[in-house]
């Protein structure tokens, strides 16, 4: 099953402001999601449904999946990722 990706524009927008090599980075991670959304190492965020978390050297994506959406609703660096 194919998972069709959405992302936020936050999401979206950090992911534009950064260099080539860590937007490539991160896409390749999108892309290997839009097959198997759980083939990565992901953890449940606690107190949200269908939301987990997965890690890219020092960012981090947010993202949640709903029947076949996947909506990534946040990347940010290791630090930033959780404040509101």
């Amino acid at each position: 099953m194919n998972y069709n990706i959405f992302l936020s524009s936050g999401a979206a927008k950090f992911l534009e402001n950064l260099n080539k090599v860590n937007k490539q980075r991160i896409i390749t991670k999108l892309r290997q999601l839009e097959d198997k959304p759980f083939s990565l190492p992901y953890k449940k965020i606690k107190g949200r449904d269908s939301t987990y978390r997965i890690r890219i050297g020092d960012f981090r994506v947010i993202y949640s999946v709903r029947g076949s959406e996947l909506r990534v609703l946040k990347i940010d660096w290791r630090g930033g990722v959780y404040d509101k």
